[in-house]
């Protein structure tokens, strides 16, 4: 059985584009993300800080400096905040005018890969950035300034390790 997986716009800001990821039928990976932490909860002040950061990349660019490295492999996956923090939100920086929003959660392990619902939001969004680098490879995805064009639905099997593309 396969999922379908779309990229679509979320939000436009002056100097960056965000995107997000959703599942067909689903909400958007992000706003999974920003459910799980609804206002008045105790993670307010760590919202309030990757929201901050939000509106900073969005106003300046999608500077590497903005994001903490979170791969395990060479990859474009990266970890917001950069600050000390109890949440991340996990994102793929396709480069500086465009950010791919995931999922995220309480990090509460010393690396994320110790965390089995971490490590599957970072899994997802390296199997995607795989996909992305691909599909530009082979012309059916232009990044051209703040705008992804072409095939940006995807197909992933119930098996992470079995994800393909088509």
């Amino acid at each position: 059985m396969k999922s379908i997986i779309n990229i679509e716009l979320f939000e436009e800001d002056e100097k960056v584009n965000f995107y997000t990821l959703r599942f067909e039928g689903d909400e958007t990976e992000v706003d999974k993300f920003f459910d799980q932490f609804p206002e008045g909860c105790p993670y307010d002040e760590d919202i309030d800080i990757i929201i901050k950061w939000l509106d900073e990349i969005g106003e300046r660019g999608a500077l590497e400096r903005y994001f903490r490295p979170e791969a395990k492999r060479h990859d474009n996956v990266w970890a917001i905040p950069i600050e000390t923090a109890n949440l991340r939100l996990y994102v793929i920086r396709l480069s500086d005018q465009i950010v791919l929003l995931g999922n995220g959660g309480i990090k509460t392990t010393r690396t994320y890969n110790e965390d089995p619902i971490l490590n599957s939001h970072v899994e997802l969004l390296q199997t995607i950035d795989g996909f992305i680098r691909n599909r530009v490879a082979k012309q059916e995805i232009t990044v051209y300034q703040k705008q992804l064009f072409g095939d940006l639905k995807f197909y992933l099997s119930q098996q992470n390790d079995k994800n393909e593309e088509k």
